[in-house]
């Protein structure tokens, strides 16, 4: 499967994004970064992660978003200035990635919802028969459905 990858960030890049969003990154994820800075599935391949949570038994994955990348719909605080306040009551939460559908990647940095999310924004699961979603919908907002206690078991499963 064709993917293309970013250049890693400096420190002072991290910061500054954390410093952006009031947030701190756990420890694996600013490592990600600095490799990586996000990656992208190339079409017209795809990838998809087993899951149990909803009833097709996965869940599509397009993309980890960068920082300063030049297509905004790869970019993290493009989509992080968009989107992020449709989920404002979970704390200390980040955008880290989407489907290709509409559907985020959220990591929640710290306290104890800590992890890895999966974030049902357009209800495509809404009519599921299993609803094992950990984080009810707010508003409009669609459920979340935790993936992993952390960003590198994310990426592991």
């Amino acid at each position: 499967m064709p993917v293309s990858c970013g250049n890693g960030l400096a420190e002072n890049q991290i910061r500054d994004l954390e410093k952006n969003f009031s947030l701190s990154f756990p420890d694996d994820y600013k490592d990600f970064l600095s490799r990586y800075n996000g990656f992208v599935v190339k079409q017209p391949d795809f990838c998809e992660f087993v899951y149990d949570s909803v009833d097709d038994g996965a869940i599509a994955f397009y993309a980890l978003f960068g920082y300063g990348i030049s297509n905004r719909n790869d970019e993290l605080v493009y989509q992080n200035n968009e989107y992020l306040d449709e989920i404002d009551f979970i704390s200390n939460a980040f955008i880290i990635g989407s489907d290709p559908g509409g559907n985020y990647f959220v990591l929640v940095c710290e306290g104890e919802k800590k992890g890895v999310y999966y974030w049902d924004r357009t209800h495509l699961h809404s009519e599921d028969d299993l609803q094992k979603f950990d984080i009810n919908a707010e508003n409009v907002s669609g459920p979340l459905y935790k993936f992993s206690d952390n960003f590198y078991d994310f990426l592991r499963d």
